[in-house]
């Protein structure tokens, strides 16, 4: 299984779909896996398995907005931005594909 990072920089449509079709409702903090880098800064994502791929995508301010953009009116995201366990605005510029 090929693991695979994807950031907002990265992103594509069958991206989105497949995580629209993972969380049809949306998600919620709770389904994020905080990851540390090696410089000891940290960042949150959302891991979807596929037959031949393990996706890794990392999850801020511009991915949430691209995610919440491509799916209909069912999806939620309003969570984020009212959580004190997750800093809604920060965005981690860095490519890791």
């Amino acid at each position: 299984m090929k693991r695979v990072i994807k950031d907002y920089n990265s992103i594509e449509k069958r991206h989105l779909d497949l995580i629209a079709a993972e969380y049809p409702e949306g998600f919620e903090i709770e389904d994020l896996i905080t990851f540390r880098k090696a410089d000891g800064s940290s960042f949150r994502g959302l891991e979807i398995k596929t037959d031949d791929f393990l996706y890794l995508f990392k999850i801020d301010t511009r991915m949430l907005e691209a995610i919440d953009d491509h799916t209909d009116g069912d999806f939620t995201l309003d969570s984020f931005s009212e959580s004190d366990d997750y800093d809604y605005e920060s965005s981690d510029s860095e490519d890791d594909d």
